[in-house]
């Protein structure tokens, strides 16, 4: 067990060199990766924007629109008998 410890301890510290030598280098922008992840998410917001604002227009109807005339039921609503 001491040994497996040893050897995955010498190959993560070995596989991060690596990566500590390239953390110095200047990028500029922020690529494809960037970029698919804005898209992605702004994709999200665009497919639930399209039904709210559906909703916000029903509502918007209900209460802004015309009334609908309602019949008068006869009786008030009681059956017959």
């Amino acid at each position: 067990m001491k040994n497996t410890l040893r050897i995955v301890t010498a190959v993560a510290i070995l596989s991060a060199t690596p990566v500590l030598a390239a953390s110095g280098t200047k990028v500029e922008g922020i690529g494809l990766i960037g970029w698919l992840f804005i898209g992605f998410f702004a994709a999200i917001i665009v497919f639930q924007l399209i039904p709210s604002l559906v909703v916000l227009g029903s509502m918007l109807v209900g209460i802004f629109g015309k009334a609908k005339a309602y019949k008068e039921v006869p009786g008030n609503g009681k059956a017959n008998n």
